[in-house]
């Protein structure tokens, strides 16, 4: 599958503020066929590291901006929400991440006030 033809679910302010978007079995059925459920890729690692420590994603170079915004919308909507499974998120969202990112560059933290 090509994930630059799927029509991603469109997110609005609410929608990513509240995120309740169930798993999509196309997707899911897609990142477990590309090794990414319950896998150790580096989408993995990257899907983690947003998860749990933050970060900003570095996006590929010479992707069609369109696909690109949909896609992280779509991913920053998914990854807060409560209703997948969280092996299923972090399968979907690795399978994203593959697609849109090179790498994920940590938050730096803020140099303390003298």
């Amino acid at each position: 599958m090509n994930l630059q033809d799927f029509s991603f679910p469109k997110f609005d302010k609410v929608d990513m503020a509240f995120p309740t978007a169930k798993t999509d079995p196309i997707l899911l059925q897609e990142a477990k066929d590309r090794g990414f459920y319950r896998g150790e890729t580096k989408e993995n690692d990257m899907f983690s590291q947003l998860f749990y420590r933050g970060g900003t994603i570095i996006f590929k170079k010479r992707l069609p901006k369109d696909f690109v915004e949909s896609a992280h919308n779509y991913l920053c909507g998914f990854i807060g929400s409560w209703a997948p499974k969280h092996e299923e998120k972090e399968a979907i969202c690795a399978l994203i991440l593959s697609e849109i990112a090179e790498r994920i560059d940590p938050i730096k933290k803020s140099e303390k006030k003298q």
